[in-house]
């Protein structure tokens, strides 16, 4: 039978702040690394999203090459994530993947990606900077799409799942293929 003395209880206490102690340090690289996971995911989606938008053409007149995303948010998280589709080809074009630190700096995307780590005035400043222009407005915060967003990301039952308001893409004069609309919960 295991007798317990006071050197086996500071043992013990000991050990197990330790453990604690440990276990908080890997926490947040853990926390970080599903936060990661879960942008990466985002990112093929808005790769699929780009596929499945159509722009005014004169919106590629300055850079025909290109379709720019600008991502608003946790830098170093986002730039991570997102490096997975800078360069992809989308039909005759490249995504360029930049981050924007300012909302003056977005008005060259035609989709800007803004994360739930910003503030909300800072959120209604980029759609305000992009409100008459055909940019492709994607966003994961509550009522995003009613809003002024474009593409919310949502997540329901531990998946994530999207909204679109197509009043508000009609608005920024995009055209997004009917089977995507099929797939996502339509917000007026």
């Amino acid at each position: 039978m295991f007798k317990l003395t006071i050197q086996n209880n500071w043992a013990l206490v000991i050990s197990l702040c330790l453990w604690c102690l440990g276990s908080t340090l890997l926490l947040p690289d853990k926390i970080f690394a599903r936060e990661g996971e879960e942008y990466a995911v985002k990112a093929a989606f808005i790769l699929n999203f780009a596929k499945v938008t159509i722009w005014p053409e004169k919106v590629f007149i300055d850079s025909p090459a290109t379709i720019d995303v600008g991502l608003v948010g946790d830098d170093e998280l986002l730039a991570m994530a997102f490096r997975s589709i800078d360069g992809k080809q989308v039909g005759d074009r490249i995504l360029r993947v930049r981050l924007m630190p300012t909302a003056a700096d977005c008005r060259g995307c035609e989709i800007l990606f803004v994360s739930n780590a910003i503030e909300r005035a800072t959120l209604l400043r980029f759609l305000t900077a992009v409100k008459d222009r055909p940019v492709l407005l994607i966003g994961e915060t509550p009522d995003f799409a009613r809003i002024g967003g474009i593409i919310n990301f949502i997540s329901k039952n531990g998946r994530l799942h999207f909204e679109i308001n197509p009043q508000e893409a009609e608005r920024h004069r995009l055209k997004i293929s009917s089977r995507i609309l099929q797939l996502a919960s339509i917000v007026e």
